[in-house]
């Protein structure tokens, strides 16, 4: 039971769980159905920087930005009842700090009224691994896709050029089964030379680049094609610094991201292009030490289903894919890229269907 809900226990001699709840190291909130904050602990204190007389009884819009996942995290709790955890979720806080955060969310079980809200810092060495984890998927699609090249590539050639030289000397009742071999190792050529992508090692064209000219050309390409059923929405940071980077690269790598994001949102939903600047990881670069900061965040947003919960461990992971006859490459791609450019890539939370994150670095932050 804890403090604030028993005004009758004693000051002196506080019950053994309310000494747990102060002590622990862990951030603790108690709050009710709406978010106002009922109390805190000392590490809640220090990780929303606000004493507790600034905290109890506020709300948690009064600390957070309104676009804060947590808001959205908190709406699913309310829909389902059920303990609820969130991890690498990012915590953006109107003092302009951004923490990543693992959630953990329940109900009180003393009163149903109140959700138990924990918030523990992810280290930065846990983002990182996830990071590289990703880059790892992408130089395996590489490794594979150069034997493909060239064990494959090269006799599916020969292959299909026989089957068009038979079609000569076949009688016509029988040249179905021709036609089938050439769709086929035409069909199969393609998957390996879309996969010959990975294993591009060529330098990247580095050059200052305003991701905005980017983002506005991928979204011209969509609305001419793939994405003429949807409604382009775009919230962007004008401020923003350019990006050190190649502008082919990013234009593929933001192109995946709207083909998907185009194909699973409904006809006459929205696909929300946002930028921003804040403060992201800081990563060293084991080769000089150098501290490197990821403050440009663009997020690609749809109002499709949402990615399967089987599937978000291993989104970009190569034949990794949620879309029927989906061949699994895009997303594999995509971390590839931006892992090249020394950046990070991930799902985030969203109140509406699927939200991939990605994190680069600034021009004057690479001076």
């Amino acid at each position: 039971m804890l403090l604030e809900w028993k005004a009758d226990a004693p000051v002196a001699a506080p019950p053994p769980l309310e000494t747990l709840f102060a002590s622990l190291p862990a951030a603790l909130l108690v709050v009710d159905r709406t978010g106002r904050i009922v109390t805190v602990n000392a590490a809640a204190e220090e990780l929303f920087g606000r004493g507790r007389g600034r905290l109890v009884s506020s709300h948690l819009s009064d600390h957070l930005r309104a676009d804060s996942p947590l808001f959205a995290l908190l709406e699913r709790f309310e829909e389902g009842l059920q303990s609820l955890s969130e991890r690498g979720l990012e915590l953006a806080l109107r003092r302009g700090r951004t923490l990543a955060v693992d959630v953990h969310l329940a109900v009180l079980p003393e009163h149903p009224e109140l959700r138990l809200l924990l918030l523990l810092p992810c280290s930065v060495a846990e983002r990182i691994d996830r990071h590289l984890w990703h880059a790892g998927s992408g130089r395996s699609v590489a490794s594979l896709a150069m034997t493909l090249a060239h064990e494959v590539k090269n006799p599916l050639s020969g292959i299909r050029g026989a089957a068009q030289l038979l079609e000569e000397v076949v009688p016509e009742g029988e040249r179905a089964l021709l036609d089938l071999i050439v769709s086929e190792t035409e069909r199969i050529t393609r998957l390996v030379e879309e996969m010959e992508v990975f294993a591009d090692e060529r330098p990247l064209r580095r050059a200052p680049v305003n991701i905005h000219l980017v983002l506005e050309h991928v979204r011209r390409v969509a609305e001419a094609g793939f994405g003429r059923h949807v409604r382009f929405v775009e919230a962007y940071d004008p401020s923003l610094p350019p990006v050190p980077g190649d502008r082919e690269r990013l234009v593929q790598l933001f192109l995946n991201l709207v083909k998907n994001a185009c194909e699973a949102t409904p006809e006459g939903g929205r696909v929300i292009l946002r930028t921003r600047y804040h403060h992201g990881i800081r990563v060293t670069v084991a080769e000089n030490r150098k501290r490197l900061e990821l403050p440009i965040c663009v997020e690609v947003e749809d109002e499709g289903p949402g990615v399967p919960e089987h599937l978000r461990e291993h989104l970009f992971e190569p034949f990794v894919s949620g879309r029927p006859g989906g061949r699994g490459l895009g997303l594999a791609l995509v971390a590839t890229i931006t892992a090249r450019h020394g950046g990070i890539v991930a799902l985030a939370e969203s109140r509406r269907g699927a939200c991939f994150r990605v994190r680069l670095p600034a021009v004057r932050e690479e001076a």
